[in-house]
């Protein structure tokens, strides 16, 4: 499987402790509360912009791999520098350290008339060597909400044979449509045959994503990211448009699904126990308990809602918080289940293991639908059922 992690920061909450939960916190800084930007009504519109935040995912593979694939929206609010004692960056690393990264550098132009615009590079970056910077340049703090630029990049981690290719589009979100498809970045440096490698220790099994700018002013803004690495037979290359958009549950029923043997807790459907807005995640009184081994509770999707719609899914993410009521220790699978033409369910990804009173979180990437082990199809996802299983 290449694709290793979604994050569109869709969640029906968004506070620290949820991405706590979800990334390394070790390794994370997550000193102020994230801010949910949503600038324009559409599916899928929201975006997380906050200075000091760095998040580091968790392990995405084992053992590590040279080659990456990075895509993200990203967007400066400022309009006079994003660097105030820290610069942005996105970065692969693995258990030794950064391996390699891409920063967003300052390139202010001084000029003090009215109007007078600055500008970010971006800047390859191997330890305190810089590989190349960018030729092309991108406004800061020029577009509204919904107005991004897109980057992609394949990165080969290698100490003499390394590679860095990058490219871009301007995108308006509603509708993630470059009119003039991506442009190819250039560098005033060589970007190929070069040392890549600030390990000792080959590959990267992980990414960092730094918000951080020095100034909780200056904020930037990062959204609809998708990792992939090179393993594997599908989505192995640059994706084309990318819009990654949340999947609520089923309103209108109740959000119950064909089976609902878990306990209601003081909650009236499975709608009102897995799906409240608001930062309740961390103690929330109504939710799903079970103590019998076996019991299954699904919910019933609601149709996914997207701009580009039609177009190709390379994935889904789901992800599961729980924790104990008291002492003791659960193991929580992560069932799927296919309603159309021939039903079937089955339970998919690694287990969340719950084992303190304390909220933990797994999360599992479905390249496929594990029902059919084929590409998705956006008629069963609309009607997708997704749920737990006690498995004692």
């Amino acid at each position: 499987m290449a694709l290793r992690w979604i994050e569109g920061f869709d969640a029906a909450t968004v506070d620290d402790g949820m991405y706590q939960r979800l990334y390394d916190a070790a390794a994370s800084t997550l000193n102020v509360n994230f801010t949910q930007d949503d600038g324009a009504n559409f599916p899928g519109d929201e975006a997380v912009s906050q200075d000091e935040n760095i998040l580091v995912t968790n392990a995405l593979v084992s053992p590590a791999n040279n080659t990456w694939i990075v895509s993200f929206a990203f967007r400066a609010d400022d309009n006079i520098e994003i660097n105030d004692g820290a610069i942005p960056y996105v970065a692969l690393n693995n258990t030794d350290g950064e391996q390699i990264r891409v920063e967003f550098l300052d390139d202010v132009v001084t000029d003090s008339r009215p109007g007078a615009t600055a500008f970010y590079r971006l800047r390859i970056m191997r330890g305190v060597t810089e590989i190349a910077t960018s030729i092309e340049r991108f406004n800061l703090g020029a577009f509204s909400n919904a107005e991004f630029v897109y980057f992609q990049f394949k990165i080969t981690i290698d100490n003499a044979a390394g590679v860095v290719e990058g490219r871009y589009t301007w995108m308006n979100k509603p509708t993630r449509n470059p009119a003039a498809g991506y442009t190819t970045l250039t560098w005033d440096a060589a970007v190929s045959s070069v040392d890549t490698q600030n390990q000792t220790s080959t590959g990267a099994d992980r990414v960092a994503i730094s918000f951080n700018s020095g100034n909780t002013s200056d904020n930037v803004t990062f959204d609809d990211i998708i990792i992939m690495d090179s393993t594997g037979t599908k989505n192995n290359d640059f994706p084309g448009k990318v819009a990654v958009t949340r999947q609520l549950t089923d309103t209108a029923g109740g959000g119950d699904g064909d089976t609902t043997s878990w306990t209601l807790a003081t909650a009236t459907s499975t709608e009102d126990a897995l799906y409240e807005p608001g930062h309740t995640l961390i103690d929330d009184d109504k939710r799903l308990t079970s103590d019998t081994i076996g019991q299954i509770h699904l919910m019933q999707m609601d149709a996914l809602q997207t701009e580009v719609n039609g177009s190709p899914i390379i994935g889904c993410r789901v992800d599961l918080h729980g924790k104990m009521e008291t002492s003791g220790s659960l193991g929580i699978g992560f069932m799927w289940r296919k309603t159309t033409a021939t039903a079937a369910q089955i339970e998919f990804g690694t287990a969340l293991t719950v084992s303190s009173t304390t909220p933990v979180a797994a999360s599992v990437i479905a390249e496929d639908d594990p029902n059919t082990l084929t590409d998705w199809v956006q008629a069963d996802m609309d009607v997708m059922q997704i749920g737990v299983k006690n498995n004692g």
